[in-house]
């Protein structure tokens, strides 16, 4: 029998693809893993684009087999064929308890930082979570970009979620200057899985962050408990701006998670604010305190 040999280069969480992949070539008739001896095919995803250099031997490694690199952090135009994105994701690839897939793809912001325009292209819906839901899973890591770009889609997704019992998680986060009373209601009625994500990556919308955290609150979702910011620092010469967002949320009694950019070096002052972005110092000790403690600054 012929075999697919799948590569993960680099993933944190499962490879979405590469789940999608293996479920083809099953159906195909191949046996399919990560311990393949001698493969016929080789399939390997790379997602970060400073994980590159990895994928440069594989070629070599396997002169015998099909190979295909691919991966967000390889080749942003590269795609899965048609249809086999649309195929239930094989869960047993990594043993997994929880639903993972977009339910939309793309986003229309156009963030400077984000390669998803040019990766995914503009927003769309892509499939309903019953077609990659197991039934015995009650999570759901949803990986959409900005969901809230359709509120009519966001309400018939989670409204599945609660019919179901099945926990949301919003790995990729939520748009904060989207929201309103209705969302926040459905938010505070659908089960989430630990905290809903959002993001503060420019002091552009401070007031929609504001505005945003208080119709959380004020609509039954506390925000000190149920939300975490990222917070996007370029790199020193945006620290500045970086803390005055984590200062901001300080002050509101929400807790940001520091999003450095990994392209370039991140100096001791960024290594001291990430560090104080954490709950058990956050929330304890203002900046000022924590900046003389690590002999910064303030």
């Amino acid at each position: 029998m012929s075999g697919a040999l799948l590569i993960d280069v680099d993933s944190k969480i499962p490879n979405l693809a590469l789940m999608h992949i293996s479920t083809w070539r099953k159906s195909e008739g191949l046996e399919t893993g990560f311990n393949i001896k001698d493969p016929d095919e080789v399939w390997a995803s790379c997602i970060f684009d400073w994980n590159r250099h990895k994928m440069d031997g594989i070629p070599f490694f396997y002169p015998d087999a099909k190979v295909d690199l691919g991966g967000g952090g390889f080749d942003l135009r590269k795609r899965l064929p048609i249809g086999v994105d649309r195929m239930m994701p094989d869960y047993s690839l990594y043993q997994m308890d929880y639903d993972l897939g977009f339910t939309t793809r793309g986003c229309s912001r156009g963030c400077r930082f984000c390669v998803v325009p040019r990766k995914e292209g503009r927003f769309r819906i892509h499939q309903h979570p019953e077609e990659f839901h197991d039934p015995s899973h009650k999570v759901a890591m949803l990986l959409d970009n900005n969901i809230l770009l359709d509120k009519g889609w966001f309400f018939e997704v989670t409204d599945w979620a609660r019919e179901n019992k099945v926990k949301l998680d919003y790995n990729q986060g939520l748009d904060i200057r989207l929201m309103d009373n209705e969302i926040a209601q459905q938010l505070a009625k659908t089960p989430t899985f630990k905290v809903i994500h959002f993001a503060f990556d420019s002091e552009d919308y401070e007031d929609k962050v504001v505005e945003g955290i208080d119709i959380l609150n004020r609509n039954g979702v506390k925000c000190r408990n149920k939300a975490l910011f990222y917070v996007y620092c370029d790199g020193d010469h945006d620290f500045d701006s970086a803390l005055y967002r984590c200062k901001k949320l300080h002050e509101l009694g929400v807790m940001p998670y520091l999003m450095r950019n990994r392209n370039v070096e991140s100096t001791k002052r960024m290594t001291v604010l990430s560090r104080w972005c954490r709950p058990w110092f956050f929330f304890k000790l203002s900046w000022e305190e924590w900046a003389k403690a690590n002999k910064i600054e303030p």
